[in-house]
C-alpha cells in the first residue's frame, strides 16, 4: 500500500533498529541489562493475590463493570490521602487514574500540543515520551542536563527564544541517567514556567525508589498557587506495585484536567476496574509502605552488585558511571566507542544486552553513552553480564586499534 494512504503521523516515528535487535533476547544464553521493568522477585505477589481476592469477594459485580472515567473514587481518595501525608495539597477531584503513565503522557500531549508546537525535553530523556511528542507532530527541543538535572540557564535561553508549549521532566532518578534534580533547580524551573507561561509535565515514575535519602519534594509539592497552574504531575504504580496492573495517575489544573478526561473517554473510557479495585484493597490494607521498604532494599542490593561488577571487570577501561542512588539504571560513558554500533556484537557474540544512549536523544545524540538496568536481572546475572560486557568492550577497542593500524599501512 502507498504510504500516502496512512496518516502523516505514522511517518514521524520509525521502527527502532535497536528494538529489532532485542528480538535476539529470546535466546536463553543472552543476559539482558536493558529492560527498565521490575524484577519478578521484587513484586509482592502474595499481597497482590490477597488484594485481588478481597476485590473479587467484596466487589464482584463492580470488578467487571464500567467505571468512572476519572477512576475508582475510593482509590483516588487513598492516593490523595497519601499525598497529603507527604505535605502535598491534593484532593481526589484533582486527579485522574490512567492506564499507565505512558497513556498519561499521550493524553497530555494530545490535549496541549498541535503539530508544529515546540516541546522542551531533557537531553537525554525517556524514549516513550519522545515518540509520543514526535507522533503528535511536535518540534522537540533538547535541553542539556548534568547530575543536578536540567541546566536552567540553557533552559531559560531556549524558552525565551522558542516559547515551548511544555517542558517534560523526570526529576527523580531519571530514565536513562538516574540523575536527581536539585531543590534549587526545581524552584528555578517553577519560576520560569510561571514567568514564561509554559506547562511542566513532571513524570515521577521512580521517586519512591530511593536507597538512602528521598529526593527533594516534587515540583508539584513545591509550587505555590500561581506556579501550580502550570504543573502537571504524573505518578505510577508500575514501578512500586506491579506493571501489569496498568495504573498511573495524573494531577493537573482543573480546566486542563477536564480536557484530559474527555480525551481519555475517546480512548479507553477508563482504566481497568479490576486493577483499580486490587490496588485499592492493597493500599487500604496498609500493604504499600512495607512493600516499598522491601523494594528499596532489593534494588539497592541489585545496584551495589552492578557497582561491584563494574569496579572489578571494568577498572582498566575508560568506563564512567556514577553510582546509583535510586531508581533502576546506570548511565555510563564509554569514550571512543559507538555503543549503537557495538550492540549487535554484544548480543550475538558475547550474549549481553544494554540500551545504547543514542535512543534517548532527539537531534544529535551522544553515541558513547549506554544505559544499564540492574532491575530485572539476578545478582548472579548482573555479575556475569558485566563480565561479558567488559569482554565485548575490550574486543571493540582491539578491533578499533587494528583498523587504525591497517589504515596507516595503506600506501
Amino acid at each position: 500500500m502507498e504510504t500516502s494512504q496512512y496518516a502523516s503521523a505514522t511517518r514521524r516515528v520509525q521502527p527502532s533498529a535497536i528494538r529489532e535487535l532485542f528480538s535476539l533476547l529470546s535466546r536463553p544464553d543472552v543476559i539482558s541489562l536493558a529492560g527498565g521493568f521490575p524484577s519478578a522477585a521484587a513484586l509482592d505477589l502474595n499481597g497482590l493475590r490477597g488484594a485481588t481476592e478481597r476485590a473479587l469477594i467484596s466487589s464482584l459485580s463492580t470488578a467487571f463493570q464500567y467505571c468512572n472515567s476519572e477512576g475508582y473514587g475510593p482509590l483516588r481518595d487513598l492516593i490523595a490521602q497519601r499525598a497529603k501525608a507527604k505535605g502535598i495539597k491534593l484532593d481526589a477531584s484533582d486527579l485522574l487514574i490512567t492506564t499507565g503513565s505512558q497513556q498519561a503522557i499521550d493524553l497530555i500531549t494530545r490535549v496541549l500540543v498541535n503539530p508544529g508546537d515546540r516541546v522542551a525535553v531533557e537531553a537525554p530523556t525517556y524514549l516513550g515520551a519522545l515518540q509520543t511528542f514526535q507522533f503528535q507532530g511536535a518540534d522537540v527541543l533538547p535541553v542539556p542536563t548534568d547530575h543536578e538535572g536540567v541546566r536552567v540557564e540553557e533552559l531559560e535561553a531556549l524558552v525565551v527564544r522558542h516559547r515551548p508549549k511544555l517542558l517534560y521532566l523526570i526529576p527523580n532518578f531519571a530514565n536513562p541517567t538516574g540523575y536527581v534534580m536539585s531543590l534549587r533547580r526545581r524552584k528555578q524551573v517553577l519560576s520560569l514556567a510561571k514567568t514564561h507561561r509554559f506547562f511542566i509535565v513532571e513524570d515521577d515514575a521512580y521517586g519512591e525508589l530511593y536507597f538512602e535519602e528521598p529526593p527533594p519534594p516534587s515540583l508539584f509539592a513545591l509550587a505555590n498557587e500561581e506556579e501550580r497552574q502550570w504543573v502537571v504531575h504524573l505518578a505510577s504504580f508500575s514501578k512500586i506495585l506491579a506493571p501489569g496492573l496498568r495504573l498511573a495517575w495524573l494531577s493537573a489544573p482543573a480546566e486542563l484536567l477536564r480536557h484530559v478526561v474527555v480525551a481519555k473517554q475517546l480512548g479507553d473510557t477508563h482504566a481497568p476496574t479490576l486493577s483499580q479495585l486490587a490496588a485499592f484493597h492493597y493500599l487500604n490494607a496498609g500493604s504499600l509502605e512495607p512493600a516499598l521498604s522491601r523494594l528499596r532494599r532489593f534494588y539497592q542490593n541489585q545496584a551495589r552488585a552492578m557497582q561491584r561488577a563494574i569496579k572489578t571487570e571494568l577498572s582498566g577501561t575508560p568506563f564512567n558511571a556514577r553510582p546509583a542512588e535510586g531508581g533502576m539504571f546506570y548511565w555510563a560513558d564509554l569514550p571512543f566507542v559507538d555503543t549503537t554500533a557495538m550492540l549487535r556484537n554484544a548480543i550475538e557474540e558475547h550474549g549481553v544486552a544494554y540500551v545504547p544512549g543514542a535512543a534517548f536523544y532527539v537531534g544529535q545524540p551522544e553515541r558513547t553513552r549506554l544505559r544499564l538496568s540492574f532491575a530485572s536481572a539476578s545478582v548472579e546475572q548482573i555479575g556475569e553480564g558485566i563480565r561479558r560486557l567488559a569482554r565485548c568492550i575490550r574486543w571493540e577497542r582491539v578491533e578499533a586499534s587494528n583498523q587504525i593500524t591497517r589504515a596507516e599501512q595503506l600506501p
